[in-house]
């Protein structure tokens, strides 16, 4: 498994705004090196929202 997957894996949910913020939802429990990540890959103008309760069923 890449990381890119395992990333994708703790993503709720992700939007770009017309401002180039990029909008951030996390499961929660997801490790703090996702959220890292997250911000390496999008840049400052990352912004997280608060956490999600329910996580995706592994297929």
């Amino acid at each position: 498994m890449d990381f890119e997957s395992k990333t994708a894996f703790w993503i709720a949910s992700i939007e770009r705004s017309d401002l180039g913020y990029t909008y951030v939802r996390l499961f929660v429990g997801a490790p703090r090196a996702v959220r890292h990540q997250l911000i390496n890959r999008f840049g400052k103008g990352t912004v997280f929202l608060a956490p999600v309760q329910g996580k995706p069923l592994a297929a």
